[in-house]
């Protein structure tokens, strides 16, 4: 029955990212970056899943069963996905490490806040957590963001998502301490309590807080040194949110294609950093660094086939003659999200080129046109997409 043990809500959910100061935020040392209350940024959805490769032993015996297995690499993978927030003035949104993470220009110093791309490898790794009820936290070291989408349609809210990897994982549980301690790193366990914590878990017990277990035998964990005595809960160190911004509506706002605004169904538009992890390094546990490489800022728009958005899909290919070649042109795309002074959220993209995409005819409805397009830079680079935030 859940009225007497504590269960993990969806619904109590805590979300928590940080840009760390060095790649993988010092896991599993006594320097492990910790996170805090400001940290905070409110989700809709989330998933951390971490897998360790487990390869059956193929040599030779004298049975066909296996009996014995082989450990491989480990591999961490999550995503997110969050409201559009806007906060206003020169606060950056909650969710901005992550937005940093995706395009690696910083958050802009002026109040109409733009984040610009970066054409170097300089993205910036995540720290982030995730805490539900007291009863588990979920930490994720050296977070990269490989895809970051924006994207909305009809009257709902614009949603921003994000998906990627990490060099590091670490679960946290709950457990009861086994006798006393004074200024002790030796942190013991009642029995069977010490399989709830990794290398890398944050806890909390004796009204201390993030105390980082650095290394763990049995039921004993190696943590910083401190106090306790006999049956204090031990608990993962989870933090008072501080947010800050409000949903941007789905009825504000208007998509202008090559100067024209068009009253579109839906719309999105994908930065994918195509991140190669160095995970084939030998004896590494699993991933400890990544490469940026070549980024693609793809989308595309719904509008119906109205007469005069006709010229939307046929500007894409001009052919003069039968045997000609043909030619292709470049338009601007600009998104405005929200109507609110200083809250609304702004997506250019200077010159994109319309991509080949099919004319949806339903049965008895109105037809559909549906507008891919591939972003494009100037011979600079980097300068594919802009996103003004608090406009």
């Amino acid at each position: 029955m859940g009225a007497s043990t504590d269960h993990a809500l969806g619904r109590n959910l805590r979300f928590f990212c940080k840009k760390e100061s060095a790649a993988g935020g010092a896991y599993g040392t006594d320097s492990q970056e910790v996170l805090a209350g400001a940290d905070a940024a409110k989700v809709l959805s989330t998933s951390m899943e971490f897998t360790v490769a487990r390869n059956d032993r193929m040599d030779s015996r004298s049975t066909r069963s296996v009996q014995e297995r082989i450990t491989g690499k480990q591999e961490v993978s999550w995503s997110c996905e969050s409201y559009i927030l806007p906060a206003g003035g020169t606060t950056a949104p909650d969710i901005d490490p992550l937005i940093e993470g995706a395009m690696g220009g910083a958050f802009g110093a002026s109040v109409a806040k733009t984040y610009n791309l970066t054409d170097t490898n300089a993205l910036p790794t995540i720290h982030m957590a995730r805490t539900a009820n007291g009863v588990f936290r979920e930490d994720l070291f050296g977070a990269y963001v490989e895809e970051m989408t924006i994207s909305g349609s009809g009257g709902e809210e614009p949603k921003i998502s994000f998906s990627g990897s990490a060099f590091n994982y670490a679960l946290t549980g709950t457990g009861i301490t086994e006798g006393t301690g004074s200024s002790a790193t030796a942190l013991i366990t009642e029995s069977g309590n010490g399989v709830n914590f990794m290398v890398g878990s944050v806890i909390s017990f004796n009204s201390l807080d993030d105390k980082v277990v650095t290394a763990k035998s049995s039921d004993t964990l190696t943590i910083q040194s401190s106090s306790w005595s006999d049956a204090q809960a031990i608990t993962p160190t989870t933090y008072t949110e501080t947010t800050a911004g409000n949903p941007v509506n789905g009825i504000t706002g208007s998509l202008t294609l090559n100067s024209v605004t068009l009253p579109v169904t839906a719309f999105d538009v994908t930065i994918t950093n195509g991140i190669k992890g160095l995970s084939d390094e030998a004896f590494e546990k699993g991933t400890s660094d990544f490469v940026a490489g070549y980024r693609s800022v793809k989308g595309s728009v719904s509008v119906r086939a109205r007469k005069d958005f006709i010229k939307s899909l046929a500007q894409r290919y001009v052919q003069t003659a039968a045997t000609a070649d043909p030619s292709f042109s470049s338009i601007p795309i600009r998104i405005d999200m929200g109507s609110t002074s200083g809250k609304t959220v702004v997506i250019f993209m200077d010159t994109a080129e319309i991509d080949f995409g099919a004319i949806d005819v339903p049965q008895a409805e109105e037809a559909v046109l549906n507008l891919p397009f591939t972003a494009l830079a100037t011979s600079s680079g980097g300068d594919e997409i802009r996103i003004a935030w608090n406009q």
